[in-house]
This record gives structure tokens, sequence and C-alpha cells, in this order.
């Protein structure tokens, strides 16, 4: 199963990279509204972790975090949006960039949810630069699936990987 995210992630990185997007228009790329707990101690990203955990990326040093779910309009129609926190936790610059769309699976077939890209509603962004210490950054990824339908979803950013109930 890790095999075939792993996969699914780095063929939503290929399209990534290869796709454009204008200022106003979303572009649909292939790829996963309760404010979800914790604090940002951050634990270590080996194996999968509840939508609440917070979680250090051991490819950065970055916390990273899902802190809210929701369904919202927008120009693409209704979109599930996940608010995902970055902090920087030590004590020298993080270098953030090369953070991939994350990749979200649902259901019992884990099938993919579109990933929707707008400039215009702040979806799909980069990290911009690196993180100063002790800073953070929110970062919005939407995706063309109805919130109600996550109740078994998976979300896969590179090595971290959140699996449970993301509606409640």
């Amino acid at each position: 199963m890790r095999s075939r995210l792993l996969a699914i992630a780095a063929g939503a990185a290929v399209l990534l990279t290869g796709c454009g997007s204008s200022a106003s228009d979303p572009a649909l790329v292939s790829s996963p509204t309760p404010a979800l707990g914790g604090g940002f101690g951050g634990i270590p990203a080996a194996g999968t972790h509840d939508p609440g955990d917070v979680v250090t990326d051991p490819a950065s040093g970055l916390r990273i975090a899902i802190t809210r779910v929701e369904a919202v309009s927008s120009i693409s129609g209704t979109v599930t949006v996940l608010h995902f926190r970055f902090e920087n936790p030590g004590r020298d610059p993080l270098p953030a960039r090369g953070w991939t769309a994350p990749v979200l699976t649902y259901g019992p077939s884990d099938m993919p949810a579109a990933h929707v890209v707008s400039v215009s509603e702040g979806y799909g962004a980069e990290v911009p630069g690196a993180l100063a210490p002790g800073t953070g950054q929110e970062l919005k990824h939407a995706y063309r699936v109805n919130r109600g339908d996550l109740t078994s979803a998976r979300v896969s950013a590179g090595a971290v990987i959140w699996d449970g109930d993301f509606t409640r």
C-alpha cells in the first residue's frame, strides 16, 4: 500500500511540474470543517498518523499539521480545502521550497481526488523560500471531493502520511 501511495505522490509531482495556471482560472491536477486538534510538538514522520497529528518531516525538519478541513464554494465549484501549517522549530532557517501538492485519496478503493490549483483563491501555492527560526506558514490545498466522503481518507505529502476520518 505504501509503495502505491509513493507512486501516486511521484506521479502527482511529475504532473505538477508540467502544469501551469493563470491568475484567475484554476487548473485541475489529478492526485486528497472542523478544526483538528494538536499542539505543535511534532512526532516523527515514520508510519501513518491521525488527521490531527503534528508531524516532523524527516527531510526538512519542518513540523507540519493539517489544521482545518472545510467545504468551500470556489470558482471551480464546491471543493474541500485542507489547511496545512508549517513551523520551523529550529535555530536556523529551513528551506521549504520543493513542497509538492499533497495527494488525497479516499474511500475503500483509495480513489484519488483531483487537486485544484487557483492562484486567485490561494489554493496550491508553494511555501516561499525558507522559514525563519520560530516562524510558521499556512498553505491551502483544495480538492474536488465532497468533504462528507472523507470518513476514510489518506493525505500523503512526501514521507508524511495522515490517515483516518477527516470529517471530524
